[in-house]
């Protein structure tokens, strides 16, 4: 049995990186790589899988700066770019980084792409990016091919922003004992390493990240009576279950490394919240004199709204909808009406807004936030307001 340490001992960081570029170099087809994960019918389940828990826990908002570390081919961000995340892929092989250049420019993103996506060289040691620059970093099967964790951490640790997150979706602690790894580590050269997170978090925790959760998952068929019984005490499923997630994760770990507090923005719907209350339930008015009205707001959920972000995606305004005096919808996006400033959690804020009507009738101005291009607090749970204005 081969030990990854000695490959770690034995075989230096630069000659480890040549190897990740000859073997992108021995691609005659490159079709495979770039249609990831939707290349093979085998892989396809597991990949898109793994994919959905590491994006779930990664809490991601619209226009994030995604640092794809190890990103190969960059497949798994043309998909970050398909939601509106700003990527930078950054490889060690400069043809894997060519062969997603490619990539983008053949099979553009559906739909509206917020910016260029970045390529970006890595030499083994250094990250060439400010410190503090991106908001989350994502590693798709790259980190156990790492010879030296303690300097890439570091690096990763301090181009990511205070109150980001890096996921992480890797093979198991027993990763390097499998026929394959044994096979890649023999004949190729390559580093296939356990990924041991009692080893590693602490490394972490030098260099800035604070906090450590991971993702149980199990791909477990059950019977329809076992699916009955789960509202029940049912003690030998129960035990299948657990041993089937531990079963899995001896092969495969998503986790997730925070710097500092998790603090949710308006690019996001997590955490958005709020209480409105009108300094008046009803007004009367003339044709064409406009209607102002008071109202304090208060967030009252865990997210920052912003008010200003990239083509004002995530950018929180009050938004009013009209109906008429039966309840019909007029016009859902009536008015828009902006804040000056971010508005943080707790914080109230008091505001006047003023609508004009240019027709006479009794109408009902449902008064509402909305994050722009995510959704409207009332779709969440949030309870709009609502004032009658008479107008003459």
């Amino acid at each position: 049995m081969i030990n990854p340490k000695d490959i770690i001992k034995n075989i230096s960081v630069e000659d480890l990186c040549k190897t990740a570029d000859l073997y992108f170099k021995s691609i005659q087809n490159p079709i495979p790589q770039m249609g990831k994960p939707f290349s093979s019918i085998i892989e396809a389940p597991e990949i898109l899988y793994n994919m959905a828990n590491i994006l779930s826990g990664l809490h991601l908002g619209k226009t994030m700066t995604i640092l794809e570390f190890a990103a190969g081919t960059c497949w798994f961000s043309r998909y970050l770019n398909q939601l509106q995340c700003q990527t930078i892929c950054c490889d060690v092989s400069e043809t894997a980084l060519e062969i997603g250049k490619k990539l983008f420019l053949e099979y553009p993103i559906i739909g509206e792409l917020i910016s260029e996506p970045q390529f970006l060289h890595f030499d083994g040691h250094t990250i060439d990016l400010p410190t503090e620059s991106v908001d989350r970093i994502i590693c798709h099967d790259g980190f156990h091919h790492i010879p030296n964790q303690d300097e890439v951490l570091a690096e990763l640790g301090r181009v990511l922003k205070n109150g980001g997150i890096a996921g992480f979706s890797e093979p198991g602690p027993i990763h390097s004992q499998s026929p394959q790894s044994q096979y890649e580590m023999k004949n190729y050269k390559v580093l296939e390493n356990d990924i041991i997170l009692s080893e590693i978090f602490p490394i972490a925790l030098k260099h800035g990240f604070t906090d450590i959760k991971l993702q149980l998952f199990n791909h477990f068929e059950i019977s329809l009576s076992d699916y009955e019984s789960l509202g029940n005490s049912n003690k030998e499923l129960e035990n299948r279950i657990l041993e089937n997630v531990r079963h899995i994760m001896l092969h495969r770990t998503i986790f997730f490394l925070y710097k500092g507090d998790f603090v949710p923005d308006s690019r996001s719907h997590i955490g958005l919240a709020h209480h409105i209350t009108l300094e008046t339930k009803q007004l009367n008015l003339r044709k064409g004199e406009p209607a102002k009205i008071t109202l304090k707001i208060t967030n009252t959920g865990q997210a920052t709204w912003l008010h200003q972000n990239i083509s004002d995606i995530g950018v929180v305004k009050i938004g009013t909808h009209l109906y008429d005096q039966e309840g019909n919808l007029i016009n859902l996006d009536f008015s828009r009406h902006c804040f000056n400033q971010d508005i943080k959690p707790n914080e109230t804020t008091e505001n006047r807004i003023t609508v004009t009507f240019d027709k006479t009738g009794v109408f009902q101005v449902v008064i509402e936030l909305v994050s722009e291009s995510i959704c409207w607090f009332e779709n969440i749970g949030s309870k709009p307001q609502t004032i009658t204005i008479t107008v003459t």
